[in-house]
This record gives structure tokens, C-alpha cells and sequence, in this order.
């Protein structure tokens, strides 16, 4: 027996201090399996209590409404830019191909720095980039026509910096992200519980930690199964807006990135929810793109768009 995964990610601020409240009621309630992980344990207290104090802290403004819906035009942005990008790897010309792995390397960095960071480093890593495509990667960008992602990309973090900048005048001690960052040390701290506990019953047997262990794998069940992010649900299921007609552009693939929202009008992201690959979508007519959902999405779902041409 052994400790099932919890799926934090899928587990909303107040969800998420509740679960661990939970695990805090159960180690108190098992003393005796609490000393096998009691140093871990008042790290694990001391952070609950901070998470407790932001949660409560963090209320929703205009302007936290305004930075998640930039943030939202940015990742959509550097997903449209990837996907140019990785496009140009199916070029028929050398040179397209060549940029292409090269920008690809350097995206591939870029999203390493960015993976799990605050709003801050964030973009500070957007802003790097950004004076990076426009520098040393200039003529990659130009080969392969991506200048219009470059241009919507500095757009949008110019607009990000600004809101930024506006709701931390008006909340100094920046809760939401703040709370974020706990939550990165307490899921650590969690894990650490786990794995100790895990290995204690792996060498010495059930006798100590088996009913605790089944009572937390109870408590994580519910939480994984009733949250509603948690459940996979099927991709074909969600509205996906009517794509624009896309001009034929006999260089590169045309790789438009559609709108899908689920059955409350809540917008998908890309490479979170959902890839996509696409057909016909280098020549004037008819061309697809399917949906492959993944992570809170499963199963696929295929929308056509129209490439039409000037000639």
C-alpha cells in the first residue's frame, strides 16, 4: 500500500487549504505515524497557516481580472509563435528548415525559464526573448515571416507591465502571487511526506502506517474525483469558434489558433488543455484542425477553416 497522487494542479486556492487542513486533522488524529515525518511536519504547519492568511487575502479586482485576461493574449501570442515556428521544420526550403531549429532552440529554452515562475520572472523571460527574436534571431524571424507574432507579443507584455504595475500600487502585498509561491513550497514540503512514508512502510510493513495511509488515499479520491477540472472531459464537447478565413501565404503553412471554451464559456488553453495538429493547411480551400485534449480534456475534435488566395 502506498499513497496515491493528488492532483494539485487541478485543485482551486480554497480547495487546495482544504485538503491539506484534512492531511493536518489525520497526522493530528495519528500521532504515532506523525513522528515518522515529524520535522517535515512543522514546515508543513508553519506554510498551512501562511496559505490560510493569503487565501484569505486574495479577493478578485479589475485589475487581477484585467492581468489574467492579458496574460491569457500573451500565452495565446507565444503559442501562435510556436506553432509558426514549428511549421517552418516542414518548410521545403533549407533555410526556412535551418531557422526554424534554430528559433525552436531557443523557444524550447524560453519555456524552461518560464516553467512554474512568478508573474515577475515571467516576464522578465518574455522580455529577453522578445529583445532576443529582435536581435541575434532577427534574420530567423524574418525567414520565416514571424515578425506579426513578434509585434502582437510586445504588444501584449507592454499591456501585461502596465496592469501589472497598477494592481501592485493598489495591493502592495500581491496575495495572489504570493500565495502561488506557497503553494509551490508546501506541495514540496507534501511530497517529501509522502516519499518518507511510502519508503517507512515499503522497509517495515503496514502495521504502523496502513489505516492512515487508507484514510488519506480516501480523502485524496474525493478531492481528485469531485473536483470539477478533475474529471476528463471530452474535448468534442466544447464550442469552438468560427475561424477566419486565413489569406494563402505559399511560403508557410497557415496555422490559425482557434477559440474553444468548455460548457460554462470558459476559455481553453492552449498546451494546457488541448494540442493541435493541422491538415490541408498549405494550400487555397479547405484546410482542418484537430484538438487533442490532454490533462483535464480527453478525446479530440476536428473544425474546418478556409484558405483562400488573392491570385
Amino acid at each position: 500500500m502506498k499513497i496515491i497522487t493528488v492532483h494539485f494542479n487541478y485543485l482551486r486556492n480554497e480547495a487546495h487549504y482544504q485538503f491539506l487542513l484534512l492531511v493536518k486533522k489525520l497526522f493530528e488524529s495519528y500521532e504515532n505515524v506523525a513522528t515518522v515525518v515529524n520535522t517535515l511536519l512543522t514546515q508543513l504547519y508553519a506554510l498551512l497557516t501562511l496559505e490560510g492568511k493569503l487565501v484569505d487575502a486574495v479577493r478578485a479586482s479589475e485589475y487581477t481580472k484585467q492581468l489574467a485576461e492579458i496574460d491569457h493574449r500573451l500565452d495565446r501570442a507565444l503559442a501562435g509563435l510556436s506553432i509558426a515556428i514549428e511549421a517552418g521544420l516542414h518548410r521545403p526550403d533549407a533555410e526556412a528548415v535551418k531557422a526554424a531549429e534554430r528559433l525552436t532552440i531557443r523557444m524550447k529554452a524560453f519555456r524552461g525559464e518560464i516553467e512554474q515562475k512568478a508573474y515577475e520572472e515571467e516576464a522578465a523571460a518574455v522580455k529577453i526573448l522578445v529583445a532576443d527574436l529582435q536581435g541575434d534571431y532577427a534574420p530567423q524571424v524574418t525567414t520565416l515571416g514571424l515578425s506579426v507574432w513578434l509585434i502582437e507579443i510586445a504588444s501584449a507584455q507592454a499591456a501585461f507591465e502596465q496592469i501589472f504595475l497598477l494592481r501592485s500600487a493598489e495591493h502592495v502585498e500581491r496575495p495572489q502571487e504570493r500565495l502561488k509561491d506557497v503553494r509551490r513550497e508546501i506541495e514540496a514540503v507534501y511530497r517529501q511526506i509522502v516519499e518518507r512514508l511510502n519508503a517507512y512502510t515499503v522497509m517495515n510493513g503496514e502495521g504502523l502506517t496502513g489505516v492512515f495511509i487508507a484514510k488519506l488515499n480516501d480523502e485524496i479520491t474525493y478531492f481528485n474525483e469531485h473536483n470539477h477540472h478533475r474529471v476528463p472531459k471530452d474535448i468534442s464537447l466544447a464550442t469552438v469558434a468560427s475561424i477566419p478565413d486565413q489569406p494563402w501565404d505559399s511560403r508557410q503553412p497557415s496555422t490559425p489558433l482557434p477559440d474553444a471554451t468548455d460548457e460554462k464559456g470558459n476559455l481553453l488553453v492552449f498546451a494546457r488543455d488541448y494540442a493541435l495538429t493541422y491538415h490541408d493547411n498549405d494550400r487555397p480551400g479547405n484546410a482542418f484542425v484537430t484538438l487533442h485534449g490532454h490533462s483535464a480534456w480527453k478525446g479530440k475534435k476536428t473544425v474546418s477553416f478556409v484558405i483562400f488566395s488573392n491570385d
